[in-house]
């Protein structure tokens, strides 16, 4: 999904920045979206999510190399003005790749019939990025179809969310203080 992402918003002319764990996938995908979009400033970077130290260099070197950062796109939010959760719907995407044969054949199957592409899977993000109707909206649950929508039950239990906070800060070390934040 992210790769068509970046190559939707590198047609309009956006400065984008690959960010992937495989440094083969990052620059495949680099030349690929350049040569498909005319676009230049298509970059890649180093990024793991599944490590807090490479997403502290990530963040590192984007704060010192780029000016400003418009939309931030997570694919695993938004600009730091406005963050909301896209859900991209059942898309058949290469998430399966690690696991044995007969569990992506099985899944592929499945898929063909039940499950978005890539590009369909794309929309969503994409919508919430760009669309002049997404302008200052912020907090929300954006569905499969772009429409506004309230998230599970589960996702809007309050003591659940202060749970997952307080166990986010103390797996990353990070407390409410900002001027940690500041200082990644």
């Amino acid at each position: 999904i992210g790769k068509y992402i970046a190559q939707d918003l590198a047609q309009r002319n956006a400065r984008v920045i690959l960010a992937c764990r495989s440094a083969e996938r990052g620059e495949k995908a680099e030349r690929e979206i350049r040569h498909w979009t005319g676009n230049s400033n298509v970059h890649f970077r180093i990024l793991d999510t599944s490590s807090l130290e490479s997403v502290r260099k990530f963040t590192e070197q984007i704060r010192k190399e780029e000016k400003q950062l418009d939309i931030l796109l997570n694919n695993a939010g938004a600009s730091g003005v406005t963050v909301n959760a896209v859900h991209p719907g059942v898309v058949m995407s290469e998430i399966m790749r690690n696991y044995n044969v007969l569990l992506r054949i099985i899944f592929n199957l499945i898929g063909i019939f039940f499950f978005k592409f890539s590009e369909e899977g794309a929309v969503s993000p994409i919508y919430c990025a760009v669309s002049k109707e997404m302008d200052g909206v912020s907090g929300k649950y954006i569905d499969s179809d772009c429409s506004l929508t309230l998230p599970s039950p589960l996702a809007q239990d309050q003591a659940l969310a202060k749970k997952l906070w307080e166990v986010s800060e103390s797996f990353t070390g990070l407390t409410n203080d900002k001027s940690q934040v500041n200082a990644m």
